[in-house]
Parts: structure tokens; sequence; C-alpha cells
């Protein structure tokens, strides 16, 4: 099996089976789903994959996105803005140091 085709919830799912460059030798189910721009490589094609079992997991995988999608982005800073460490003050002895 190299190809399923299926409608979900007024959505047509495309899922084919094919290697990928960054991974030559194994194979992956790209999904392509209409109103989307972009293919997604979502997971290892392996033998025990069955029409039902991988409608399963692009629905979810596909709902999954949606969900992250719509979530509001969150913002990191840096390592660089992290806050300056407190020095220790003026006069303060260095354990390290002997005298």
């Amino acid at each position: 099996m190299d190809f399923i085709e299926f409608e979900d919830n007024g959505r047509t799912y495309t899922c084919r089976c094919a290697s990928s460059p960054a991974t030559p030798g194994t194979n992956w189910w790209w999904l392509d789903v209409t109103g989307e721009s972009q293919r997604y490589a979502t997971f290892r094609a392996e033998s025990t994959d069955t029409p039902q079992s991988l409608r399963t997991r692009m629905i979810a995988h596909y709902e999954k996105l949606l969900v992250d999608r719509a979530r509001p982005r969150e913002f990191r800073t840096g390592w660089a803005r992290r806050a300056p460490t407190a020095k220790p003050a003026d006069g303060a002895s260095n354990p390290t140091e002997q005298g």
C-alpha cells in the first residue's frame, strides 16, 4: 500500500508513501490536506499499516496541528537577555583565595 485518500469533516486527506531527501532509504507517510499549502511527513511507513490505522493516525495528527496553531504564541527571551547575576559586595572574601 503506497497511497490512501479519504474524506473527514469536509477535508480530503491524501497520504502517499515516499522517501525523504533528508532520510534516504526510509519511507514516510506524506500527508496533504485540502486547504493546506504544505505537506507533512507525519509517520514512518510500517509494514503493519492499514487503511484504517492510517486514517485514525492522520486525522489525529492534523487535529493536533490545528490545536497547536490556535494556541497563542509563546515568546521566550534568548540567553543574551538573561538577568545579570548578583555580584559579591566589595570587601567580601573569596573562599578560594588563600592569604
